[in-house]
């Protein structure tokens, strides 16, 4: 009982600390742009207008490809209960967040331990990369939970649970709402194919849940043209180079870097370390106790990083760092599995020298949330405020928050 209590005690004072970096200065610290502002106007377009739409956010600028409309409809939700004010930008960011807290919490606690998932959210908590990244409302924020879930789901069925097929189906279907990098989770399927026990049970389950997978790709389906996909795809598919594959590395393991290192600056030499993180993880992992179960997990944790890895060395366009955001919840098991693991070992130097690095950690990352600077919602309301007031009139201009402010001020 006192072992329950204290985990608890624990995790709701990290939850606090979580809450407080997520949704502290809503206006100031949370930034109302292009992105932000394309959900705002599509969730008046469905509020006032009763425009539903069938496609998401496209893909890549002038690609053709579109995502699902599925986030646009939480945005939606969220500005129908602030009655159009943008300051839901900044709450459905915050509450995603919180989603993508207990995600992390719940499934590490049971794919390894209580310490290890407190570490995990503890370090996903005061983490100033993450915390920039869930400030930004968009539907990239949900990449991180929603592959974590995939993760877990597959993870499950190729131990020998094929119910979780289900589970499984729903959230790849869901994921191709989010963001184009969604592709990526069907390769990583493919690849563990091998892995999966072949009995009656794994087939039955497996061909059941693909209806639950394909009822998500139905609004793509029915609204998308599929030959722009095509054009585009052929357009900045180059080949696998050698070359390419090392330049892309960097960007492979960049959730390390950016988690680890982000806001120790003094640090920043040890960059390369990122690269041998995974590795040395999947080692002491697998060799501390060898099972079956423990090589599954390790294969499925290295496609997590290799798939995305190599599918971009194969592309000639631009590559930005939240494409790799589906390997942030292996990167937070794994520091945080690294770390328990050898506070576990004999050594009070040891365990001193882990809590004062998190410690120092800690202090680093606050302090750059604190000096933390945008010209928010807060500024730009100023702006539009004092337009108003003149008499002025500002036009629409596409993902122009003054745009949509100043339509939120004078809407009758």
């Amino acid at each position: 009982m006192k072992i329950i209590k204290k985990e608890w005690l624990i995790l709701f004072l990290i939850l606090a600390s979580h809450l407080f970096f997520r949704f502290s200065q809503l206006g100031s610290k949370s930034p109302f742009t292009w992105d932000q502002v394309d959900f705002a106007w599509k969730a008046k377009d469905i509020i006032v207008d009763h425009r539903w739409p069938m496609l998401g956010p496209q893909a890549k600028l002038n690609s053709g490809i579109y995502v699902g409309p599925a986030y646009y409809y939480l945005a939606a939700l969220t500005y129908f209960f602030t009655k159009l004010d943008p300051i839901a930008s900044g709450v459905l960011a915050g509450v995603t967040s919180i989603l993508t807290f207990l995600v992390i919490y719940l499934l590490t606690k049971k794919l390894f331990s209580v310490p290890v998932a407190l570490l995990a959210v503890f370090i996903h908590t005061f983490s100033f990369y993450i915390i920039n990244f869930d400030r930004i409302q968009w539907s990239v924020n949900l990449i991180a939970p929603i592959s974590l879930i995939i993760f877990y789901a597959l993870n499950q069925v190729i131990n020998g649970q094929p119910k979780y097929f289900f589970l499984l189906a729903t959230a790849l279907g869901f994921s191709f709402h989010l963001h184009f990098t969604s592709v990526f989770f069907p390769l990583i399927v493919f690849l563990a194919l091998p892995l999966l026990p072949k009995n009656k049970q794994t087939l039955k389950y497996g061909l059941v849940s693909i209806p639950l997978f394909l009822i998500w790709l139905l609004p793509n389906f029915l609204a998308a043209n599929t030959q722009n996909a095509t054009i585009y795809l052929g357009t900045y598919y180059h080949g696998l180079h050698l070359r390419r594959v090392l330049q892309v590395a960097g960007d492979a393991f960049i959730e390390f870097e950016g988690i680890l290192l982000g806001s120790l600056k003094g640090l920043l030499i040890a960059k390369p370390i990122k690269y041998f993180l995974l590795p040395l993880f999947a080692l002491i992992y697998y060799f501390f106790r060898p099972s079956r179960k423990r090589f599954n997990f390790c294969y499925l944790a290295g496609l997590w990083f290799l798939v995305p890895w190599l599918v971009f060395s194969v592309y000639s366009g631009e590559i930005s760092s939240y494409y790799f955001s589906l390997t942030r919840p292996l990167v937070l098991i794994a520091l945080a599995y690294l770390t328990w693991r050898l506070f576990c070992l004999k050594g009070w130097w040891l365990k001193a020298s882990l809590i004062g690095f998190w410690l120092f950690y800690c202090f680093a990352n606050v302090q750059s949330f604190l000096n933390l600077k945008y010209e928010g919602l807060d500024f730009q309301r100023v702006k539009v405020k004092e337009v108003i007031r003149k008499g002025e009139v500002i036009e629409f201009k596409e993902g122009h928050p003054e745009s949509y402010l100043y339509y939120f001020y004078t809407r009758k």
